[in-house]
């Protein structure tokens, strides 16, 4: 057993009333809401003492110190925290007030308050039992970290679908992507894995934010790193999920306007089967998005209308060789006319750590729109990817294309600038 003595040290901005008392009521609210106490066995009210269980094990910050991962009994504070809101109670999260016994998380305090969302676990408490974050600028050797961050992002959670691993694969060798800038993306680290990240799209001016879910409160630090750091003369503007309001009202406290621009993400459930007969006189062929990267870069130079001039597009070749890490030239498929030159072109995207392909690019040359190319193409790439393991596909676009392919608008996204 332990011995608590109640202590009247001097607080400028709580009144804490008759303590003992308060411990007395609280110890009843917290056992009728069903939260892990130690018993109290007596109390003293004269001497204001009060004798409890004593719980033997560290507490929840003598493992966040000691560099000990805390994750496993973070569903367990969460199921507490969901039976005080259902009592009308938040209850103190600092990580000292838990202690760790026998695989069991036990609040050894007796505080709690009444409810408010300001002060519950995932406005206030969740900061306080993160390990050690760290803030680090992007290097080539995070490139695997950022897939590996973006493919838990999305893993149970599609809010953030709009980012994903295949963007930021695709985004990164990209023609247009400022390369020069790649330092200035900002990464979280949490024991050796990204947790959170600042990533500008193409050049400064737009960008992504995003933490994982039991980091969602590095969110506002995450927005005012980029506010910093990836802005243009313009400001900076961020897309942000119609569904998260926790996201929405750190952008709003930030300081971000809603402005008239949207992303719409769109869905596709792969559990059918799909046709995808080429019209006569061309034929699949499987491009390599390394060995036929010239071939390719003329193919999308002409199907998103910039011309037929061979000369202007030569001039605009980026003479970096380019990587594709996880790229998968069985779902880069185009079709090719009788001289062999490519006509029409869609990849599929598809990580095995995920359930799901990512459509970029798909384009036809002018004079072989309207054909149906680009459908049976998709067509045979989503059976490709179905066969891999993929249950649906993405794409960013609500372009009535898609809707006659079977997609459906399924995220939507609002822009956000602070200028």
């Amino acid at each position: 057993m332990v011995v608590k003595q109640i202590h009247h040290e001097p607080c400028d901005y709580y009144s804490f009333g008759n303590k003992i008392e308060a411990e007395l009521r609280d110890y009843e609210r917290l056992q009728k809401a069903g939260i892990r106490i130690p018993r109290m066995h007596t109390v003293d009210i004269e001497a204001e003492r009060i004798v409890k269980d004593y719980i033997d094990g560290p507490t929840v910050m003598e493992l966040l110190n000691s560099g000990t991962s805390v994750e496993p009994y973070l569903p367990q504070v969460r199921d507490m925290a969901a039976k005080a809101m259902a009592a009308g109670l938040n209850i103190d999260y600092y990580p000292t007030n838990f202690v760790v016994h026998n695989g069991l998380l036990w609040y050894v305090d007796y505080e709690c308050n009444d409810y408010s969302e300001q002060w519950d676990f995932e406005h206030w408490g969740i900061q306080y039992w993160q390990s050690k974050v760290n803030l680090r600028n992007y290097r080539d050797e995070d490139y695997e970290a950022v897939c590996d961050f973006l493919i838990e992002l999305n893993r149970k959670d599609r809010t953030h679908i709009n980012w994903n691993w295949a963007r930021f694969e695709w985004m990164m060798e990209h023609p247009e992507f400022d390369k020069s800038l790649r330092s200035s993306i900002g990464l979280w680290w949490s024991e050796g894995k990204v947790v959170g990240a600042a990533i500008y799209d193409m050049y400064f001016g737009e960008a992504f934010c995003g933490a994982l879910p039991e980091y969602e409160a590095l969110y506002p630090e995450i927005l005012d790193y980029a506010c910093r750091e990836l802005k243009d003369d313009s400001g900076l503007a961020v897309a942000i999920n119609q569904e998260n309001a926790a996201e929405i009202r750190a952008a709003e406290l930030a300081g971000f306007e809603r402005i008239d621009q949207k992303e719409t993400i769109m869905e596709l459930s792969l559990d059918r089967d799909f046709s995808s007969k080429l019209p006569e006189g061309l034929q699949l062929r499987e491009m390599d998005q390394i060995a036929d990267r010239e071939a390719l870069e003329w193919l999308f130079w002409q199907g998103f209308d910039h011309g037929d001039d061979r000369e202007a597009f030569e001039r605009s070749l980026d003479p970096v060789s380019h990587v594709r890490r996880h790229f998968n030239k069985a779902l880069c498929l185009s079709a090719a006319a009788p001289s062999g030159e490519p006509v029409s072109h869609c990849s599929l995207w598809f990580h095995p750590d995920t359930d799901y392909a990512y459509v970029e690019p798909v384009c036809t040359i002018p004079g072989y729109r309207g054909k149906g190319i680009a459908s049976a193409l998709l067509s045979e790439a989503f059976s490709r990817a179905k066969a891999l393991g993929a249950k649906k596909a993405y794409v960013i676009s609500d372009l009535p294309f898609y809707e006659k392919l079977g997609f459906e608008k399924a995220q939507h996204y609002s822009f956000y600038r602070k200028a």
